[in-house]
């Protein structure tokens, strides 16, 4: 058998040409197995799209409440003064109610002594009464007054 040569180094080169598409070919396995992995990652991204729409939704709450929390802490100091003087209060209503309870003591004593007084004026007036009936019998006194 004889084949031409110009034939013979086409061989050759579709030998060439074939070993080199094997060598460049060799890592399509590997390269379909990582895409049917990333197909298959793939699938979770709608659930996960409808995942992030939710999570957006229930966050959304925090702007304005940031904005209210901020409020919060620039009143804190005012709070924290308001806080301190309520520490105060028990004391000073206890110092009142004993001050209270003197300024009771003292109305009692003075209603005591004004019903005495009182007790005394209608005394000393029916004392004094003959003396103003005497007076107006003197002399240059008016007896219509």
């Amino acid at each position: 058998m004889n084949i031409p040569i110009d034939r013979l180094l086409g061989l050759a080169r579709i030998a060439e040409h074939t070993e080199r598409m094997s060598g460049h070919t060799a890592n399509l396995d590997a390269i379909a197995h990582g895409m049917r992995a990333v197909a298959k990652d793939t699938e979770a991204l709608p659930a996960l799209r409808e995942n992030m729409a939710l999570v957006a939704e229930a966050t959304s709450v925090l702007e304005p409440m940031d904005g209210r929390m901020a409020k919060i802490e620039d009143a804190m100091p005012v709070l924290v003064e308001v806080q301190q003087h309520l520490s105060r209060v028990p004391e000073t209503l206890e110092r009142l109610e004993q001050r209270i309870d003197r300024l009771s003591a003292l109305m009692e004593r003075l209603l005591d002594s004004m019903g005495e007084l009182s007790g005394s004026v209608d005394s000393l007036q029916e004392s004094v009464g003959p003396l103003g009936r005497m007076a107006r019998r003197f002399p240059g006194q008016n007896r219509s007054e």
